[in-house]
């Protein structure tokens, strides 16, 4: 079964990219504009793999969604937070994830980021 990604991003060009890129690489992917609706479909019972979370959002931004995914029984999903080198430096210390992701994303930069969680390659030669 692939490892399932979740995505949460205000910018549908980015969540186009990044479905696209993450399904190549084996991922089975759901794409969604807001905090609020990421957080909805946790609540639901939803269970991701690994979260890529942009961290400027309108209404909830990553750092909230952050602090309220901490305090559900999913804690422990690692979350790879994405945003401009800048943001990612002003906030990084406030930042408890798993790992970065700087935009603009590049298939090498979203491939690095995500191996970690790829399911195993299966062997084509028993």
């Amino acid at each position: 079964m692939p490892p399932v990604l979740l995505v949460v991003d205000d910018d549908p060009s980015v969540l186009l990219l990044v479905d696209v890129l993450a399904e190549k690489l084996g991922f089975r992917v759901k794409a969604v504009t807001s905090g609020l609706h990421a957080l909805e479909h946790l609540r639901d019972g939803f269970r991701p793999d690994v979260i890529l979370l942009d961290i400027m959002m309108e209404r909830i931004d990553g750092l909230t969604f952050l602090s309220h995914l901490r305090e559900m029984d999913i804690a422990s999903v690692p979350v790879i937070a994405m945003s401009t080198a800048t943001v990612l430096e002003r906030y990084g210390g406030q930042l408890d994830v798993a790992g970065t992701l700087i935009k603009p994303i590049t298939q090498q930069t979203l491939a690095s980021a995500l191996a970690p969680y790829c399911a195993p390659a299966e062997d084509e030669h028993p």
